[in-house]
């Protein structure tokens, strides 16, 4: 066994050790999955959705390829790790894995942004 030196980076993690204690951060994996969805340069929203946004099994169109919705669903669920406060909502689109539609990975690329 060999000593690699401090932590730095582990499994998408920043680590940051401090006076303070250890900072957690993610910012790598943020900026992967914001290039990923294409949304590197577009406006940011202020919350990660309406408080009055509801979504149901039947709204809009089912996804030709599911995959890119299970991919940003996925992404999200471990940004939580370090962005407890988006938990909420992630939960909210996650409901509807097993069919989901474009309103619900619109709703997914919000949260993102």
């Amino acid at each position: 066994m060999k000593s690699l030196g401090p932590l730095q980076y582990f499994l998408g993690l920043e680590i940051s050790d401090t006076s303070d204690g250890y900072y957690l951060s993610q910012a790598k994996h943020v900026s992967d999955l914001l290039s990923s969805a294409g949304l590197t340069d577009s406006k940011t929203a202020p919350t990660p959705l309406d408080s009055d946004y509801r979504l149901t099994p039947m709204d809009g169109v089912p996804l030709d390829d599911p995959t890119l919705y299970h991919q940003l669903v996925g992404s999200l669920i471990y940004l939580t790790v370090t962005q407890p406060d988006i938990a909420y909502v992630i939960h909210i689109i996650s409901r509807f894995m097993y069919a989901p539609r474009m309103t619900y990975h619109s709703a997914g690329l919000r949260i993102v942004r």
